[in-house]
């Protein structure tokens, strides 16, 4: 006679299995599967997002220098879809989750030249171009046409929450600003997107990376089909 109690064991297991690997998986599956479908992207200023252009404002340039050194500006993206983010080295969780979320995504635009990423640490004064150096070799910056760079202070932090409107809640003058957010710029400046990296579950950050690849495809073909519409 089978025991009723063992069955019951049994099927418990196969529940919290399904629970914990089968069902993420197919999770997992239908969003790699989504199909993309076109959407035109809102333009972003202070207290605003809409389609009204006039009601957008542009990222003013900053000078910053990358993990080699080298001077950058808002210049060196020009004719670029551009995705910012803010970290520190230091950062023990969410930065890493942040960074690996962004280098995900660059991953997948490898081969597009007009995308771009831009990574400036918050922390300046212990995130030397050195210490940039050793994350930007972690993540295999150059092949991925991501920047990791370093500046002023004051102007990264009055640049962050004034332009990339990152660190909402803090000001120019505080010590210390933070944000797990990405910025979508396009190649005129403008704010298009703002848009989460952290989640819980492995199943929620590739939705979130599906969202900024969606996204940034949303800028690429709004630039294509003003391409066509030129001939």
């Amino acid at each position: 006679m089978v025991n009723k109690s063992s069955n019951t064991n049994i099927l418990k297991k196969w529940a919290a299995f399904a629970a914990l690997i089968i069902l993420p998986a197919i999770g997992i599956y239908f969003i790699a599967k989504a199909q993309w479908v076109h959407e035109p992207l809102l333009y972003y200023s202070q207290g605003y997002s809409g389609e009204d252009k006039t009601q957008t404002h542009t990222v003013n340039d900053i000078v910053l220098q990358d993990h080699h050194g080298k001077s950058v500006s808002m210049d060196s993206f020009e004719s670029s879809i551009l995705v910012a983010n803010i970290f520190f080295a230091s950062c023990p969780q969410v930065c890493p989750e942040m960074n690996k979320q962004v280098q995900s995504v660059a991953e997948l635009f490898v081969e597009n030249p007009d995308v771009r990423f831009l990574t400036v640490t918050i922390d300046p004064e212990r995130d030397s171009i050195p210490e940039l150096k050793k994350v930007a070799d972690y993540f295999n910056a150059d092949v991925y046409k991501r920047q990791f760079c370093t500046g002023s202070k004051s102007e990264i932090y009055d640049w962050a929450i004034n332009d990339l409107m990152l660190a909402a809640e803090s000001s120019p003058t505080d010590d210390f600003i933070h944000d797990d957010k990405i910025v979508l710029i396009d190649k005129e400046g403008h704010i298009r997107g703002i848009l989460p990296t952290r989640a819980k579950t492995k199943a929620q950050r590739l939705e979130l990376i599906k969202r900024i690849q969606d996204d940034i495809d949303n800028l690429v073909y709004e630039y294509r089909k003003k391409e066509l519409d030129k001939r």
